[in-house]
C-alpha cells in the first residue's frame, strides 16, 4: 500500500560531472579527429552507459510487474464500488480497460522523452572547451542509446542545456520538465506535484476519520478522535528518518486482501449469488456526465503510476524490458480492479448502496473491527511519505534548512494540520480521491507527459506524432470537464453534511 507513496518520494536522478576538460574523451574535445576516432570513442561511451543502466541488484521484470501491481492496490481501492455505481457494470469494465492503455501510451510518452535529453547531466565550465560535438555525442537515450543528430542545429540551446542544468537532486520528472521549458517548466511541475501530495494527504485524513467512525473506541470527544491520527502523522513526519515505516507495507497488503474478503463473504452471506436477471436490474451506464466524471476520478487516482514511472523503471536491473513489466503489472490490476468493483457491487446489489468507502459494507463484528483498526494503522504510517517530500519541497521554495528540526516541525505540523482540517470540513473520502484523481493525477499523469514530449521534439526539430497531440488534446478536456463537475460534486456533499 505504501508502495506508491514511498516511490513517490523518492529523488532518483542521476548527475554526471566532468571536474576539467582532461576528463573528457580525446574524440569529444578535439573537433580535428577524424569520423572513426569519434566513432570509437562512441561505442565505448554508449557501452559504458549501457553498462551503468544495468543494476544486478535492481528488481528484475516479475518483480517490477508486481510493484507495480501493488502501486494500483492502495487506499484509493477502497473507493472501487463507489466507482462501479457511478459509472455502472458494462462502462466501469470498458472503461477500466480503457484507462489502463490510457496510463501505459501516456507513461511510453514519458519515457520517451528521454530520448531528446543528455542521459548524463554534463556540468562544465566556459574553460573546458567542451564542443558541439560533445554535446551532440552525449544526447543518447536512457533506453535505446539513440542519437539526437538534430541538436547540432541547436548550439545555443543544446550549450545551455549541458551549462546549466537543473538543480541538484531533481527529480528525472523535473529533469524532463527542465529541459522541456526551462525554470518555469520545473516551479509548475513542483506546484502540480506539491497540489497532488496535498491532495493525496487529505484524502488520507479522511480515509482515517472514515475509519475512525465505525471503530467503537474514543477518548471521549469526537474532535480528539478525528485529529488524533493526524497528530501522530506529523509527529511521525518530523522524524529526520521515516524509511523504517516502509516495513509495514506487508500490513496494509493483509488489510486490503482481509477487507475484500471478509466484505465477499458478507456479501454472499446476505444475497447469495445474484442470477442474471437480478443483475439485469443495476445500471450498466452512467446516469450523467457527474457520475461518469466521479468514476474517472476514482480509477484514476487508483491506476496513477505515471507520475512515479522513472522512479520504477529506475529499480530495475534491466530497464530495457520496463513495457513488458508495464503490460503485466496494469493487466494484473485491471483484474484485480474489475472484482474490487463489479463484483463487490454485485454480491451487495440487493442490499447495500455504495456512497462512501467499501468499508460501510463491513458486519459489526470483531474481526471488521480488527480490520478498521488495522487501515487506520497503516494510513497513518504511510502518510508521512507523502508529508515528508511535500514539506522538504515546501521548506525548499521558502529556503529553509530541512535538516533543522524547528524547520521541519513549523512545516510539517502546519501541512497535517491544514490537511486534517480540510479533511474535516470537507467530508466525503470517495469524493476527496474523485477530485484529486480528476485533477492533480490526471494533470501530472495525462496532460503534462504529451505536452513535455511534443515540445521537446520540437526543441530536437522532430516531426510531432499524431499520439502526442491526440493524447494532450484528450488529457486537458478530460481534465478541465471532469475535475468541474467533481468539484462540484465535493461542495454540494460538503453543503448537505454541513445542514445535517
Amino acid at each position: 500500500m505504501d508502495e506508491h507513496e514511498t516511490l513517490i518520494s523518492q529523488n532518483n536522478a542521476q548527475h554526471f560531472e566532468f571536474a576539467n576538460s582532461s576528463d573528457l574523451p580525446a574524440a569529444l574535445v578535439d573537433d580535428d579527429d577524424d569520423d572513426a576516432a569519434a566513432a570509437a570513442e562512441l561505442n565505448s561511451l554508449t557501452e559504458r552507459s549501457r553498462r551503468d543502466n544495468s543494476r544486478p541488484n535492481g528488481a528484475t521484470v516479475f518483480q517490477t510487474s508486481l510493484n507495480i501491481a501493488k502501486l494500483c492496490m492502495g487506499t484509493g481501492t477502497l473507493a472501487l464500488p463507489f466507482a462501479a455505481q457511478k459509472g455502472g457494470l458494462v462502462f466501469n469494465m470498458i472503461g477500466l480497460g480503457v484507462i489502463v492503455v490510457w496510463n501505459y501510451y501516456s507513461a511510453d510518452c514519458l519515457l520517451g522523452c528521454l530520448d531528446y535529453i543528455p542521459s548524463r547531466e554534463v556540468v562544465a565550465s566556459s574553460s573546458d572547451g567542451c564542443s558541439n560535438k560533445m554535446t551532440r555525442l552525449l544526447m543518447q537515450s536512457q533506453e535505446y542509446g539513440a542519437l539526437e543528430e538534430s541538436y547540432e542545429n541547436d548550439y545555443e540551446y543544446s550549450s545551455k542545456t549541458v551549462m546549466n542544468g537543473p538543480p541538484e537532486g531533481t527529480t528525472t520528472y523535473g529533469i524532463v520538465a527542465w529541459h522541456a521549458f526551462g525554470k518555469k517548466g520545473l516551479i509548475v511541475l513542483d506546484l502540480f506535484m506539491i497540489m497532488l501530495f496535498i491532495g493525496l494527504l487529505i484524502s488520507y485524513e479522511a480515509a482515517m476519520i472514515s475509519f475512525m467512525d465505525g471503530i467503537n473506541i474514543s477518548t471521549g470527544y469526537n474532535r480528539w478522535d478525528k485529529l488524533l491520527p493526524g497528530i501522530v502523522v506529523a509527529v511521525l513526519s518530523c522524524a529526520k528518518d521515516i524509511s523504517f515505516l516502509s516495513k509495514f507495507s506487508a500490513i496494509g497488503l493483509i488489510a486490503l486482501a482481509l477487507s475484500f474478503g471478509v466484505i465477499s463473504a458478507e456479501g454472499i452471506k446476505e444475497n447469495g449469488w445474484v442470477d442474471l436477471n437480478e443483475l439485469l436490474t443495476l445500471n450498466l451506464w452512467p446516469e450523467s456526465l457527474s457520475a461518469a466524471s466521479s468514476w474517472f476520478g476514482v480509477v484514476v487516482f487508483g491506476y496513477g503510476v505515471v507520475p512515479v514511472i522513472f522512479n520504477v523503471r529506475e529499480s530495475m536491473a534491466n530497464p530495457q524490458f520496463f513495457s513488458i513489466s508495464t503490460s503485466v503489472g496494469l493487466g494484473t490490476a485491471y483484474v484485480g480492479y474489475l472484482f474490487a468493483s463489479n463484483g463487490v457491487r454485485i454480491l451487495f446489489s440487493k442490499s447495500h448502496s455504495f456512497d462512501g468507502d467499501v468499508l460501510q459494507a463491513l458486519p459489526n463484528s470483531e474481526i471488521a473491527l480488527a480490520v478498521r483498526l488495522m487501515m487506520t494503522f497503516v494510513v497513518t504510517v504511510t502518510a508521512p511519505f507523502i508529508v515528508v517530500p511535500c514539506g522538504e519541497m515546501i521548506e525548499g521554495k521558502l529556503n529553509m534548512d530541512s535538516n533543522c528540526l524547528s524547520n521541519r516541525i513549523v512545516v510539517r505540523t502546519l501541512l497535517c494540520a491544514m490537511c486534517t482540517l480540510l479533511a474535516v470540513f470537507v467530508p466525503g473520502f470517495v469524493f476527496i480521491i474523485s477530485f484529486v484523481g480528476c485533477f492533480c493525477v490526471s494533470v501530472t499523469g495525462f496532460v503534462l507527459p504529451p505536452l513535455f514530449s511534443i515540445r521537446l521534439k520540437q526543441r530536437a526539430l522532430k516531426h510531432t506524432g499524431c499520439r502526442d497531440v491526440s493524447l494532450l488534446i484528450l488529457g486537458v478536456v478530460a481534465t478541465v470537464i471532469t475535475s468541474a463537475m467533481t468539484a462540484q460534486d465535493l461542495m454540494d456533499y460538503s453543503t448537505v453534511k454541513a445542514t445535517n
